[in-house]
Formats: C-alpha cells, sequence, structure tokens
C-alpha cells in the first residue's frame, strides 16, 4: 500500500529532479534554450511582472551567464524587460506581462530572440 503522505514528497524530488536535468529538442542551441526556459517561467508566472536573474536563467538554460546577461541587456535596449544593477556584478530585470517577450510559446520568444 501506498501511504498518500509520501506520494507528494516523491514527485516533488521526481519533479525536481527533471527540472535541473531538463532534456532539450536535439540541437537546440543557446537561443533555443533560453526560449524554452523563459516560456516555462512565463507560463507558470503569477502576477503582472516576473524578475529574471541572468545566472539563475543561464543555470537552467545550461548557457554561460555571461552571455544570457547579455542577451538580457539587448532585450532591455530594445524594451522588452527593464534591467538595473544590483551590486557591483549582478543583474536583475524584470518582464511586465504586457510586454511582447512574456509568452508561454517558445517559438513566439524563439522568435524575438533570433532578431537580436
Amino acid at each position: 500500500e501506498i501511504m498518500p503522505s509520501l506520494v507528494g514528497s516523491e514527485m516533488c524530488i521526481r519533479d525536481r529532479y527533471c527540472k535541473v536535468h531538463r532534456r532539450f529538442p536535439p540541437q537546440c542551441g543557446v537561443t533555443c534554450r533560453l526560449a524554452h526556459v523563459l516560456a516555462e517561467i512565463f507560463s507558470t508566472a503569477q502576477g503582472i511582472t516576473v524578475t529574471l536573474r541572468p545566472g539563475k536563467v543561464a543555470r537552467e538554460a545550461r548557457v554561460p551567464p555571461i552571455v544570457v546577461g547579455q542577451i538580457f541587456r539587448a532585450l532591455a535596449e530594445r524594451g522588452y524587460m527593464a534591467c538595473s544593477r544590483v551590486g557591483e556584478r549582478q543583474l536583475r530585470c524584470t518582464v511586465r506581462r504586457d510586454s511582447p517577450l512574456w509568452s508561454g510559446d517558445h517559438e513566439a520568444i524563439y522568435a524575438i530572440l533570433q532578431q537580436l
């Protein structure tokens, strides 16, 4: 018999494992992986803004943080997000729900990233 109290914990551990060891489509490069991660973030977000930290997004997308920082700065220059420095080396970016970037569709995000 399965104890109901353990099922949720086991599912949580399994889901966390899957998120850390995320599988991207074959031949999915930097832009593709970043689009998949952002789509997942936006599709589960609540509220009118999402705060993104390049280092965290980079880990999830398995992309160097410096690359994500450069992409985020380029997106900010084009008005898709607002970024500010936190401390000497950290960047924090905010995306509003009315931004064209905010989408649960990774292909829509990929198209925006491809224009940079």
